[in-house]
């Protein structure tokens, strides 16, 4: 097998398998919006109309669940008064 006809390649030792990257790029949809990369500082009036939207949702939500929330201590606190009338108006009445 001198001529190298089915005679397999012997291997080099120190030669990793080459690492092939992808060349296509891929974009992520957020449920928000899209995050972009760009320069720093570099923030047009749309995209501080955006951030002003975001911050004006998030203060509407933390308003919304404070209230909600206020809501159900008043419900609680109404539905133990009453718990206690009934209590305080059954014993005073005769069987």
């Amino acid at each position: 097998m001198a001529d190298g006809k089915g005679a397999m390649a012997a291997r080099r030792p120190g030669l990793a398998p080459r690492i092939v990257a992808p060349k296509n790029k891929v974009t992520i949809a957020l449920p928000l919006s899209m995050i972009r990369t760009g320069e720093p500082g570099t923030m047009r009036a749309g995209d501080w109309v955006r951030l002003a939207g975001v911050a004006v949702s998030a203060i509407g939500f933390s308003v919304v669940v404070r209230e909600l929330i206020r809501i159900a201590h008043a419900l609680e606190a109404d539905q133990a008064i009453h718990r206690e009338n009934q209590a305080e108006t059954s014993q005073l009445q005769p069987v």
